[in-house]
């Protein structure tokens, strides 16, 4: 007697959890090949295995469905990071430059690469989404950079001055460190290694930041 089928289950037959997650994941590649404006939801179903009225049934519109796209790529990074900022006891410098590691980690993941990447060159033509990124993305990662730099201020560890911009300048470094290294290292002749690029912003910001005895001026 034959040995029933063990093929995949029908799409349709699937948990409505497990379907919203396979539009999203759809949604991630259309997004990342296609730019917000040229992506269409029948691009997303066809991509996801579903027809475009399932898609509807979860997502409203292509708009409520970058905004899910952005939380859950982007979103879901930044509770880690908060997390771990709640736990970490030692030193504000080695906090910090823990942050900047997993921050390249992020940018360098080809997925979250082709959304900063739309969110960079297009965003700006849709205002509603921008402030809807910028409020749950941008803001909420200087927060909580903001969080560790003055943990740091307080306990002598950063220079109060330069700790105010360092919330606004860490995310802008690694973002173009990020896309420089991703797109032109190939044409680079002295090309560097992820890691090394990664570890010299580390370098750079926290031998920039941190406190400093004042030397004073020598008598003449």
């Amino acid at each position: 007697m034959p040995r029933p089928s063990r093929a995949r289950r029908p799409r349709w037959r699937r948990r409505p959890q497990a379907r919203r997650e396979e539009i999203l994941q759809a949604a991630i590649a259309v997004f990342g090949e296609r730019g917000f404006a040229r992506a269409r939801l029948d691009d997303v179903a066809r991509r996801a295995g579903v027809s475009k009225g399932t898609l509807y049934l979860y997502f409203r519109s292509k708009n409520t469905l970058f905004r899910e796209v952005v939380r859950t790529l982007k979103g879901a990074v930044l509770a880690r990071a908060e997390a771990f900022v709640d736990q970490f006891e030692g030193p504000s410098p080695e906090l910090l430059g823990e942050l900047i590691r997993r921050m390249w980690e992020h940018l360098s993941d080809p997925r979250q690469a082709s959304i900063s990447r739309l969110v960079q060159s297009e965003i700006h033509h849709f205002p509603e989404l921008a402030q809807f990124y910028f409020q749950e993305v941008v803001l909420r990662s200087r927060r909580l950079l903001e969080r560790v730099l003055d943990r740091g201020v307080a306990r002598g560890e950063f220079r109060p001055a330069q700790a105010r911009f360092a919330a606004r300048g860490i995310p802008a470094l690694m973002t173009m460190l990020c896309g420089l290294h991703r797109f032109f290292g190939r044409f680079d002749p002295e090309p560097l290694a992820g890691e090394a690029v990664a570890e010299g912003a580390v370098d750079l910001v926290l031998y920039g930041i941190v406190a400093r005895p004042q030397t004073l001026p020598e008598a003449a």
